[in-house]
């Protein structure tokens, strides 16, 4: 009965994301289309998120007091997370245009920055774990972890392949660029 509900959520959200990915990347012009947009990709978020929540309410068999009080701690940090990672994504792009300018002071100060905004994600998964311990039992938080190992990488793994498939569509093969390459 639990593989059975499991292989039906799966496939629920396969089919759930790749009409999100599909969907959206027709809504431009195939030349356009290569990347999201940001709009269609906050659109994405929002999917995912919903989803995250009504499998999140499974696997942990919330009760809907439990829920009230989780979801919103749980959207308090993701909103944080989701700032502090930006800051990151940034601050990779801006090592890279750094280390191709060969600016020593300018490396050692992106190099600082990056550590701290690392410093600052755990300090956040600190943070929040100790809040999700106030709402969840211990075997609710067990199964919070590992809901969220195994939520994020089938998260990763459709989108690679609605990325690949995209590609596909366009004709283009995947960079196979080294790291320190990229824009």
């Amino acid at each position: 009965m639990m593989m059975m509900a499991r292989t039906l959520s799966g496939i629920v959200l396969l089919l759930f994301l790749a009409g999100v990915l599909c969907t959206d990347s027709m809504a431009l012009p195939p030349e356009e289309s290569d990347r999201p947009s940001p709009e269609q990709m906050e659109r994405v978020r929002k999917r995912i998120e919903t989803l995250r929540m009504w499998r999140l309410t499974k696997a942990l068999d919330l009760d809907e007091e439990t829920a009230a009080r989780l979801f919103p701690v749980l959207h308090k940090y993701d909103k944080r997370r989701a700032e502090t990672e930006r800051a990151l994504k940034e601050g990779l792009r801006e090592l890279r245009k750094a280390l191709r300018e060969g600016s020593e002071a300018r490396l050692k100060e992106l190099l600082e920055e990056l550590e701290r905004r690392h410093g600052e994600l755990q300090r956040l998964r600190t943070e929040e774990m100790a809040e999700l311990k106030k709402i969840l039992t211990v075997e609710q938080q067990a199964r919070f972890v590992i809901f969220l190992q195994d939520f994020k990488k089938e998260i990763r793994r459709i989108v690679a392949e609605a990325r690949e498939r995209r590609l596909q569509r366009l004709g283009k093969r995947r960079p196979d660029t080294p790291f320190t390459e990229r824009p």
